[in-house]
């Protein structure tokens, strides 16, 4: 096969104008995953940066989820900082005590009586939200795109993970790390297995397949591949109950979606494993892990998690590290662009999803 499929181009991963372009075009006109909503009990609100954008997620005291501008409507100071999370029931402005319900309405300012503020006209600036099985998105454009729709044409693996009912788990663990790479690298990474033989000896001692470079399994028609569960040192070794909808081969199986433009799902039964990409400018990535069980699962005696915890870290941190090599080595002045294999046809996917998009 000729090398005549390219990756990105080098200003495509380090340019500032390039990323301004990808916050106007990608993140802040379309959807983007702001996490598992399950993570945000009642009378929880915490804070989300969505591409250059600092969002409050609040859900009230009724359940329902919000999206708001993390912006004081006084005199604009920030209300929460980043990856803030609390329980308090309200939101107070640190500058001059303003206070709103975590449905966005102002209902406290010291000092100020009804004659000089009119709270009703004055709630925080609400952003969309859509919550789909458990999963936070949220949209910053005033008038967004159908979010079905926008599913079906940028997440369209996520739509066969219905069956497995992910609204009903429930968070366990979350962690959060920071990577020196650029967000498309990131998503490149994980949708190609040409690297895992080298990078992830204890993925590949139990997933087959991907000693072979492929990412997924084309006798297969449901995106699954299989696992060796009774592998040893595979953390998916002891029994418990499973993931609804889980039947068959789904027991012994990985499947993985990705969210466009910033997420990943990976279900590898009893474990549905969210992780969220948030885009800091072309050179940083913060991503976050969300653990989530079925509560069957957790009430189960013994229950023990951090087995699969580990390894998921362990692998995300493999990854992590080629990745910021990935970033180092397209910074040189001689990477123009690299090149694709067909067993890179996800990376392609991706790679052309993302210039038509850009375009």
């Amino acid at each position: 096969m000729p090398n005549d499929v390219f990756t990105l181009t080098r200003d495509d991963y380090l340019s500032d104008e390039v990323w301004a372009a990808e916050r106007a075009r990608i993140f802040h006109r379309g959807w983007m995953l702001a996490g598992a909503g399950q993570r945000l009990q009642r009378g929880n609100r915490t804070v989300v940066e969505l591409a250059g954008e600092s969002v409050l997620l609040t859900r009230d005291l009724e359940g329902r989820l919000h999206a708001f501008a993390n912006v004081c409507r006084h005199r604009g100071a920030r209300l929460c900082e980043a990856h803030d999370t609390s329980s308090q029931g309200s939101l107070m402005c640190p500058y001059h005590a303003w206070t709103y319900a975590l449905d966005g309405r102002l209902i406290a300012t010291p000092h100020l009586d009804e004659t000089e503020v009119d709270k009703s006209t004055l709630p925080l600036w609400q952003y969309h939200l859509r919550e789909w099985q458990g999963l936070v998105f949220v949209s910053l454009h005033p008038e967004p795109p159908e979010f079905d729709q926008w599913l079906r044409d940028h997440a369209p693996e996520m739509l066969k993970f219905e069956r497995f009912g992910l609204d009903q788990l429930q968070v366990v663990a979350s962690t959060r790390c920071d990577i020196a790479a650029n967000w498309k690298i990131v998503i490149e990474n994980y949708q190609e297995c040409l690297h895992c033989t080298r990078v992830h000896p204890e993925l590949v001692d139990i997933t087959p397949i991907y000693r072979t470079g492929w990412v997924t399994d084309h006798e297969r028609e449901d995106g699954g591949v299989t696992v060796d569960r009774a592998k040893a040192g595979s953390p998916y070794r002891n029994p418990l109950p499973s993931l609804p909808g889980v039947s068959g081969a789904d027991h012994t199986s990985y499947f993985g979606a990705t969210v466009f433009a910033n997420g990943f799902v990976d279900i590898t039964d009893p474990s549905v494993v969210i992780s969220t990409l948030y885009p800091d400018g072309p050179h940083r990535t913060v991503m976050t892990m969300d653990f989530l069980f079925h509560p069957d699962a957790i009430n189960t005696p013994g229950f023990d998690p951090q087995p699969i915890i580990d390894f998921n870290v362990l692998v995300g941190n493999q990854d992590n590290a080629v990745c910021e090599s990935v970033h180092r080595g397209v910074s040189s002045k001689a990477f123009e662009h690299g090149v694709l294999t067909p067993k890179d046809e996800y990376v392609i996917w991706f790679t052309q999803h993302y210039r038509n998009v850009m375009a």
